[in-house]
């Protein structure tokens, strides 16, 4: 099995969505995985009921020798 280690932790859905197609279109193998950061009860003014609000983080793991390489890819950089 192929090590993987922690490459960058994002926290909206489209930046999710740009980093996996990054590493797809580069074939930079990889893995995500998805946290309940925080999840808060907020309450109605009457005090009944309220709304839950969840946050979630994503954890992109990639090979440990290609993480320089797909940080690059992240922050702007193209590959020649």
């Amino acid at each position: 099995m192929v090590r993987m280690t922690k490459c960058i932790t994002v926290s909206t859905a489209a930046e999710k969505e740009r980093i996996l197609n990054l590493l797809v279109e580069n074939n930079i193998p990889y893995r995500v995985k998805m946290d309940n950061v925080n999840q808060s009860m907020s309450m109605t003014f009457s005090g009944f009921g309220g709304v839950n609000s969840v946050k979630i983080s994503y954890t992109f793991y990639v090979k440990k020798d290609q993480v320089d390489e797909a940080l690059f890819l992240i922050r702007g950089g193209t590959l020649s």
